[in-house]
């Protein structure tokens, strides 16, 4: 369930990075997991301060505890072009990018700080800063963030869900260089949704980017281009 709040009415354009797999899934489905705060992939999350008092150690961990059983993020990128986010999220180029439309009311980028500060106090400002502070190594990522309730858990797989809509419109596919999905699969994906454009990405030639390949899907071998 994505938040509601005012909308600007100004759209921006983010990534969602994931396994062919789950990517496929979600396209058929028309929905994207929600991540629960303690299964992010940096321990920093929510832990990006410095705590040199033990109490306040203490409120920080119940603190993120209490937050990761009742709110949840839609994490993306502002760009597909780093080869970076295609190795870590994408399954080393053999997964998809998924490219929404976002209201920019409901996005919010993430700042990158090199050094922990130090505060003595845990309230709510400090912990939704916290949401959307990470260390400046992880600055490649560009990413920007929804926050949102955890909100009827999927029965089946006991995961939460943000359905595709008018707060997230799907506008793109991007197939990763070495994926073998056809563009077929992906249209029997979509069904009747042409709307959405479809990309076939490639390596680029002469820097270390990932560009779209100009020829289309071509023959699905899942080889690097040479």
């Amino acid at each position: 369930m994505i938040p509601t709040r005012k909308h600007t009415k100004n759209l921006r354009r983010a990534y969602h990075f994931l396994p062919t797999e789950y990517a496929l899934d979600d396209l058929r489905h028309r929905r994207l997991k929600i991540a629960r705060l303690d299964e992010l992939n940096d321990p920093f999350e929510l832990w990006a301060i410095a705590q040199r008092d033990r109490k306040l150690r203490r409120a920080f961990r119940e603190t993120k505890d209490e937050m990761a059983r009742r709110f949840g993020m839609l994490c993306f990128s502002l760009t597909w072009r780093n080869p970076l986010l295609w190795s870590h999220y994408a399954d080393r180029h053999h997964g998809m990018a998924l490219g929404f439309d976002v209201d920019e009311g409901l996005l919010k980028r993430v700042s990158y700080v090199k050094k922990r500060p130090v505060l003595n106090e845990i309230n709510i400002q400090v912990a939704h800063w916290l949401l959307f502070t990470k260390f400046r190594d992880w600055r490649y990522e560009k990413e920007a963030r929804i926050f949102t309730r955890l909100n009827d858990r999927d029965p089946i797989s006991g995961l939460y869900f943000a359905n595709f809509g008018r707060k997230l419109i799907l506008r793109e596919v991007i197939v990763g260089a070495l994926s073998g999905v056809t563009e077929q699969s992906l249209r029997d994906a979509l069904e009747k949704r042409k709307s959405v454009k479809l990309i076939k990405a490639r390596l680029a030639f002469n820097s270390f980017r990932v560009v779209t390949n100009q020829r289309g899907f071509g023959k699905a071998t899942g080889n690097a281009p040479r």
